[in-house]
């Protein structure tokens, strides 16, 4: 028998409040490490190489997009998640896999954690 491993999921977002209330439902499906800005992320991601980071866009510190584009240099093929509560474009990533509007809609994060999963471990591409 083999053993599988769980799926790891970093997620990144500077509201404590929407980050242990979200952290807490990722929990419920993946082994998840939280971080409340991009520098964090950025550490938390080189320490325990997660399987897909989720994200906010607009953090102190460092935001998400330089966030994004740091882990991507070290790891192109991670899937990433943007959460953003805005339509702009400085807010969007033309590396992620998936973007969701918040509020986030605990069904469509659990969904596109799982597609992006299956993606990743089915070997396609995005």
């Amino acid at each position: 028998m083999t053993d599988i491993k769980p799926i790891s999921v970093l997620y990144v977002e500077d509201d404590a409040i929407t980050r242990l209330a979200v952290g807490g439902f990722i929990k419920r499906i993946a082994v998840v490490y939280l971080a409340a800005d991009g520098q964090e992320g950025l550490e938390l991601f080189k320490q325990y190489k997660p399987d897909i980071v989720v994200t906010d866009m607009a953090m102190p510190v460092m935001g998400g997009i330089e966030m994004i584009n740091r882990i991507v240099e070290l790891s192109p093929d991670v899937p990433i998640i943007v959460t953003t509560a805005y339509n702009d474009a400085e807010y969007r990533s033309d590396k992620a896999w998936a973007t969701l509007n918040k509020p986030i809609v605990r069904e469509e994060l659990i969904e596109a954690i799982k597609e992006c999963s299956e993606r990743r471990c089915g070997g396609q591409d995005k």
